[in-house]
């Protein structure tokens, strides 16, 4: 007797039906006991009319049971209720990815945190033994929180709804099959990989690959034909990204991902660069601040100076004058009033001016550099009659090697020749003060220093794209690697020197490469794309790819 709404199985009571299908219908139900809802799914109505079905399903529940990852819909329990095989699964609230696409297009990074959730659980499951062989987007829910949940694993084999099968109507899971899937032969965890190609191509596209009016253009497409790259018919699709897919809906096994790892590590990287870009939200297009690279900016062109250093300055330089006023003063109006009291006497000619040794560290100007010799008799004349050949005459220098400073006074010059104003004896007054002024004067400005140029965006994306593509042969290559391994530790054999030092070479480049490109490193992370290169150049030929 089938079970219907309302019903108590066990210790569940049905709730409503969440869905159906060829292999059974699928109910909301409420632990009478833990008051906890779940889901519940009827695999089989007669146990008993399909043994050999039976069995297989039980073995696959017992393997299900051991799966516990958080991108995985829990299993709880199994158990027969009326001749019907009945297992007990996790309730899980949001929205599959069928829904979510029917509203319209999702934003790439959004898109890409699914997929990339939907990898780790097809990861975690195929090192378990699990292969999933019904990837669709109604498979895949996601809760209010954005955590991917992936459902019905190992258990959903193919749709035998004959609703499903008739031309000009939705193929449901045919759609996502494998080629190796549509020919019946054996199929392992690849075949996982290319139904995650035909939902990630359908999801950036707008459309799935391969669409037909009947059964057979489906199946003899899944088979021969390469679809449209998805860049086609979304030009705002990363190049990186469409190389991805592109792989991941190869026809032979051996020319796709190697494993769901490897799949998730390539969409992780388009994902960062991602990151960086401009990001597309409800609003229009905004920059994401906080995920842009911290490129260095070029440094400020130095300033000559402000108004208030300026200011600052001035201040200093009026007291220093000042204070060399106050030092020198005193001194010039001792010397004035001597003149004064003797005008007509003539200085003595065997008396030299005052010396007053300068640091020899700075050179003094040539008006103020004396050596020290007695001032030369010159004929007496009026001070009013003197031209100026009476006082360009430079003063002759001694052959001593000591600079000097001669103080300017009375005593200095002709009897008859007045003193000087007081302002050129201030000036040429010597005074540390004064010094400190001239130390402390603003220099020159700076020339500003250009940073060197950063590569562009179309080098970042054309090296990231490159980088993509060489993980991807790298781990086709680690796959086949530890296949050998694995032999040959059977046999009590170890893998070829040379080839293990070749492995881990390209580890270390490709590694490297990485950081170097997240530093804009653009340089350094080609020469290390090349030495990586050539060393899965060294190993494809080793396993004759």
């Amino acid at each position: 007797m089938p079970l219907e709404v309302g019903q108590v199985a066990s210790d569940y009571e049905i709730l409503g039906l969440l869905g159906k299908g060829g292999m059974g219908r699928v109910f909301r139900v409420r632990n009478v006991i833990s008051n906890r809802v779940e889901a519940m799914k009827v695999l089989l109505a007669d146990v008993a009319a399909e043994e050999q079905l039976s069995d297989r399903f039980i073995g696959e529940i017992r393997t299900l049971a051991r799966l516990d990852h958080p991108n995985i819909a829990k299993f709880h329990t199994a158990f027969k209720y009326e001749n019907q095989l009945v297992m007990v699964m996790e309730f899980v609230e949001g929205f599959t990815l069928s829904d979510r696409a029917s509203q319209g297009r999702i934003p790439l990074d959004e898109v890409l945190s699914y997929v990339t959730q939907t990898l780790a659980a097809l990861s975690y499951a195929h090192q378990n033994g699990v292969i999933h062989r019904d990837i669709k987007p109604s498979n895949i829910m996601v809760t209010p929180h954005g955590v991917v949940k992936l459902m019905d694993f190992g258990i959903a084999k193919s749709s035998a709804d004959a609703s499903l099968t008739r031309t000009g109507t939705t193929m449901g899971s045919m759609l996502y099959m494998s080629p190796e899937q549509v020919r019946g032969t054996a199929v392992d965890a690849r075949s996982d990989l290319y139904s995650v190609g035909v939902l990630l191509y359908e999801l950036t596209a707008g459309r799935r690959p391969f669409e037909a009016e009947s059964t057979y253009a489906i199946l003899e497409a899944q088979l021969n034909t390469m679809p449209r790259p998805p860049i086609e018919l979304n030009q705002a699709l990363p190049r990186p990204l469409n190389d991805i897919i592109m792989t991941a809906l190869a026809k032979e096994p051996m020319q796709r991902f190697q494993s769901a790892e490897a799949f998730r590590k390539a969409l992780e990287t388009v994902r960062g660069r991602n990151h960086m870009a401009v990001a597309e939200g409800p609003a229009g297009a905004e920059v994401a601040a906080d995920t842009l690279p911290m490129r260095p900016s070029p440094p400020p062109p130095a300033k000559s100076g402000t108004r208030g250093l300026w200011m600052a300055i001035g201040a200093v330089a009026c007291v220093c004058v000042l204070a060399v006023g106050a030092l020198t003063l005193p001194h010039f109006w001792k010397s004035s009033a001597a003149t004064n009291a003797a005008p007509h006497q003539a200085p003595r000619q065997s008396e030299p001016a005052p010396i007053v040794p300068t640091s020899a560290s700075r050179p003094q100007p040539p008006e103020q550099q004396n050596q020290g010799r007695p001032a030369q008799q010159a004929p007496a004349v009026p001070a009013d009659s003197a031209g100026p050949s009476a006082t360009s005459q430079p003063p002759a220098t001694s052959p001593t090697s000591t600079p000097v400073h001669r103080q300017p006074s009375a005593r200095s010059q002709v009897a008859q020749q007045r003193p000087r104003p007081s302002g050129p004896a201030v000036a040429n007054q010597p005074s540390s003060a004064a010094e400190s002024v001239a130390v402390s004067a603003p220099s020159a400005p700076a020339p500003s220093v250009s940073a060197p140029p950063q590569p562009s965006a179309q080098e970042m994306d054309a090296a990231s794209e490159d980088l993509v593509k060489l993980h991807a042969r790298a781990e086709a290559v680690k796959d086949s690697l530890d296949n050998l391994r694995r032999q040959q530790a059977q046999d009590g054999f170890g893998i070829r020197q040379d080839i293990a030092s070749a492995a881990t070479r390209l580890n270390i480049y490709l590694q490297t490469a990485d950081g170097a490109l997240q530093s804009n490193a653009l340089d350094n992370a080609r020469k290390n794309m090349a030495r990586a290169e050539e060393e899965l150049d060294k190993l494809e030929k080793f396993f004759g790819k």
